[in-house]
């Protein structure tokens, strides 16, 4: 009894790899959501930082709801991290498909050009290390 006890105590615990990547993503789309909602309530200040700091010359192609999506994506991905710290597999599904629209959605608003090559390495990163702890998830 004490080891069918151990056993089902050990299956439900966190590997440790899985909690970084968890806590890595709490912060980084807290931030991501906190970010894009204060872009999206100020937006002619957004854009007047975008023009001053970029090679930018309008911003005619955004818009808040460019912004505003952006931040529920990050919602999105937020919701599905805190199902993956709880080792539910739909929180992996969420968090597949908020990455996925995050890296994609400025590239089918914007053009190629919004492609960042470093949003898809730590999109790919991450989404590996997830993978990796595929088997310790429930259904």
């Amino acid at each position: 009894m004490e080891s069918e006890f151990k056993s089902q105590k050990q299956k439900n615990q966190r590997p440790p790899f899985s909690s970084a990547l968890c806590l890595l993503t709490f912060i980084g789309s807290s931030i991501g959501f906190v970010g894009y909602f204060l872009a999206a309530l100020f937006f002619e200040k957004t854009s007047e930082l975008i023009i001053k700091y970029s090679s930018w010359h309008s911003t005619e192609t955004i818009s808040p709801l460019y912004f505003t999506l952006l931040m529920a994506l990050f919602a999105f991905s937020l919701t599905g991290a805190i199902r993956i710290w709880k080792l539910h597999r739909d929180g992996f599904y969420l968090y597949v498909f908020a990455q996925l629209s995050i890296l994609f959605i400025p590239v089918v608003w914007i053009g190629w050009q919004a492609l960042s090559a470093t949003n898809a390495i730590f999109t790919t990163v991450f989404l590996v290390g997830y993978g990796l702890n595929w088997k310790v998830f429930r259904k």
